[in-house]
C-alpha cells in the first residue's frame, strides 16, 4: 500500500511539473473565449478608444483585461480600412477589419469580417465571422446588430438594401474568400481568387480546388 501512494504522489507531481493536461486544456479555453471577447470589445468599442487615448489606450485594455496583445499597429479611418486590429495570444490571431459602410436613415451601418487563424495546439482554426454593426459617429461606440459565421452579400435594413460591393477587387482581396471557404459555403466568392503583383494590381482568377 505504502509504495502504491508513493506512485501516486510521483505521478502527480510529474503532472504538475509537465503542465498537466486538465490546467492546460483549461488555460488553453480561458484563451480562446479571451480572444473571442477581446475581438468582440474592438468591434463596439475599438474605434472610440483608439480616437480617445490612442494604441497605448487600446494596448492597455487588452493586455490587462483578457491578457491579448495588439500585433499590428491600429488602422482607423485611413485610404484603405475604416478600422483594421489585430491582436494575438497564444498561438492565435485574430485579424479584424471594418470594410465598409453606409448610412440609412441617419445612422451609420458597417460591415466586419474578423479573420482566424491559429497554431495546431492553440484550440483554434482558420474560420472567419461576419458582423453589422450600427452606429451614430464614424468615433462612436458601435452596436452589433447582427453576427453570423456565414457570409451574406446584402442585409435588409429598415427597408433598405445594405448591399456589399463583392464586385471591389480590393474587398474581395481583404476577404480573402477562397482561404476560408467553410464560411462561404452559399456564395461563389469561394470559387474566386484576388491576387495581387508587386505594383499593386489586383486580378481575379478562378481559385483551384
Amino acid at each position: 500500500m505504502k509504495n502504491y501512494l508513493v506512485l501516486i504522489l510521483l505521478m502527480c507531481a510529474s503532472a504538475c511539473s509537465n503542465g498537466g493536461s486538465v490546467e492546460s486544456d483549461a488555460y488553453r479555453q480561458k484563451m480562446v473565449e479571451n480572444m473571442k471577447a477581446a475581438s468582440l470589445w474592438l468591434i463596439e468599442e475599438g474605434v472610440s478608444t483608439f480616437s480617445m487615448k490612442g494604441k497605448e489606450g487600446l494596448h492597455r485594455k487588452l493586455v490587462d483585461q483578457w491578457g491579448v496583445q495588439l500585433w499590428v499597429d491600429p488602422w482607423v479611418e485611413t485610404s484603405r480600412y475604416h478600422a483594421r486590429f489585430g491582436i494575438k495570444a497564444r498561438g492565435i490571431h485574430y485579424e479584424i477589419l471594418n470594410l465598409y459602410r453606409q448610412e440609412i436613415s441617419g445612422d451609420l451601418y458597417e460591415f466586419w469580417v474578423v479573420k482566424v487563424s491559429g497554431k495546431d495546439w492553440s484550440g483554434e482554426s482558420y474560420r472567419s465571422e461576419f458582423f453589422l454593426t450600427k452606429t451614430d459617429g464614424v468615433c462612436g461606440h458601435r452596436e452589433i446588430i447582427k453576427s453570423s459565421d456565414q457570409f451574406s452579400d446584402s442585409y435588409q435594413i429598415e427597408g433598405e438594401k445594405f448591399e456589399l460591393p463583392v464586385d471591389d477587387l480590393e474587398f474581395l482581396y481583404d476577404l480573402q474568400a477562397w482561404l476560408f471557404p467553410q464560411n462561404y459555403s452559399g456564395s461563389e466568392l469561394k470559387n474566386k481568387k484576388v491576387v495581387m503583383d508587386d505594383d499593386g494590381h489586383m486580378e481575379l482568377i478562378d481559385n483551384p480546388k
